[in-house]
C-alpha cells in the first residue's frame, strides 16, 4: 500500500530550505550586480571612423541613475530660486545632456587621453571635457555613442520585453 502521506513539519522544513536557497541566490545576484556597478564591467569599446579611417577609441561604461540624473542637470535650465518654492525645469539641452553622457559613461582612464587632454582643450579653446565631444563628435556619431551606452546600462528592449510578460 503506497505511502501518500506527507508530514505538515516535513514539508515545512522543505519550504524553509527552499527559501534559504533562494534568499541565497538573490543575496548572491544582488552582491554581483553591485561588485560590476562599482568598476568598469561591460566597458565597451567606441571606434569612430570616418571616410572608412580610424580617427580615435575609447571605452564607455555602464552609467547609474544618478549619473543619468546629474547629466540630465547639468544641461537643464531652471527657474530662479525662490524661498519655499520648487525649481521647475524650463528648457533641456539634449546636444549638452548627451555630451554629459558620454563624458560621465567614458572609461576615466580614457577620459583623462582623450575629453581631459589639456593639450587638445587648449588647441580647440575649451575649458572642459564635453566642451571637447561638443567640438569633436557629429551629432550621429553621438547617437551611436549613447545607443551603446543605453544598452549596456540596461535600456534595451529585451529587458522591457521581459517585464511585460
Amino acid at each position: 500500500m503506497p505511502n501518500d502521506y506527507i508530514d505538515p513539519y516535513e514539508e515545512a522544513e522543505q519550504k524553509q530550505e527552499e527559501i534559504l536557497l533562494n534568499e541565497n541566490q538573490l543575496l548572491s545576484g544582488l552582491l554581483e550586480m553591485a561588485k560590476d556597478k562599482d568598476m568598469n564591467a561591460g566597458a565597451r569599446k567606441i571606434p569612430i571612423e570616418r571616410d572608412g579611417k580610424l580617427l580615435i577609441e575609447f571605452r564607455v561604461r555602464p552609467i547609474s541613475e544618478d549619473e543619468s540624473q546629474e547629466a540630465w542637470r547639468k544641461a537643464t535650465k531652471f527657474t530662479p530660486y525662490k524661498k519655499n518654492e520648487p525649481r521647475k525645469a524650463l528648457e533641456t539641452n539634449t546636444a549638452l545632456n548627451r555630451s554629459y553622457l558620454i563624458y560621465k559613461a567614458t572609461v576615466d582612464e580614457d577620459r583623462a587621453k582623450t575629453w581631459d587632454n589639456k593639450q587638445l582643450q587648449d588647441a580647440l579653446q575649451v575649458f572642459q571635457g564635453v566642451d571637447v565631444i561638443d567640438r569633436v563628435l557629429r551629432a550621429g556619431e553621438k547617437a551611436r555613442v549613447i545607443d551603446v551606452i543605453d544598452e549596456i546600462s540596461g535600456f534595451d528592449d529585451d529587458l522591457n520585453e521581459e517585464a511585460k510578460n
